[in-house]
């Protein structure tokens, strides 16, 4: 029994670790957004011209023996071209990945705002809440549209967030195994 707790605090130490090194790396992306986002885009322009290039060996391997292989070349050379834009256009890609999340965002305000009017006409007492709630999503998608590192701060703000949640959850557990 003796072995087994301590296996348990050792494990829930390790997980206390593991998140404040994820928190170290949600206060980096809060701090140096700007980098990091540029890091993202280049690593999905990598992704893309990998995933494209592998499209177009198995292509040139295959050609001539399967037929569903035939589309592997125009989705290899897709990929790849996208890929080449991603890492050539850095901030471009940054740009229009944080204006399409903008963009959605606050049309799901809207969206929400339109219906919080229907749920007032229905009599529905929500539609209070609803409304707030969507003016505070237009708000905070019109913040994205115009501030360049809104998101990639909001992701380093959510590890912090979920990294002390998890150091005070593991903190409670290795003390109730005492």
């Amino acid at each position: 029994m003796n072995s087994i707790k301590d296996l348990l605090k050792q494990s829930g130490m390790t997980n206390i670790i593991v998140s404040i090194i994820f928190g170290i790396f949600g206060v980096i992306l809060c701090i140096f957004h700007e980098p990091a986002m540029k890091l993202i885009s280049c690593l999905i322009g990598l992704l893309f011209l990998v995933v494209g290039l592998a499209r177009i060996v198995n292509y040139i391997k295959g050609r001539g023996r399967d037929e569903y292989l035939n589309g592997d070349l125009l989705i290899g050379v897709i990929l790849s071209v996208f890929g080449i834009v991603a890492i050539v256009y850095i901030n471009t890609i940054g740009m229009i990945l944080r204006t399409i999340v903008a963009i959605w965002i606050i049309y799901a305000g809207i969206s929400k705002t339109y219906l919080s009017l229907k749920l007032k006409n229905l009599g529905a007492s929500a539609w209070i809440v609803s409304l707030v709630l969507s003016i505070i999503m237009i708000i905070f998608g019109i913040y994205i549209l115009f501030n360049t590192g809104a998101i990639i701060t909001l992701i380093g703000a959510i590890m912090i967030a979920y990294a002390i949640i998890d150091i005070i959850e593991n903190i409670i557990f290795i003390r109730k195994l005492n």
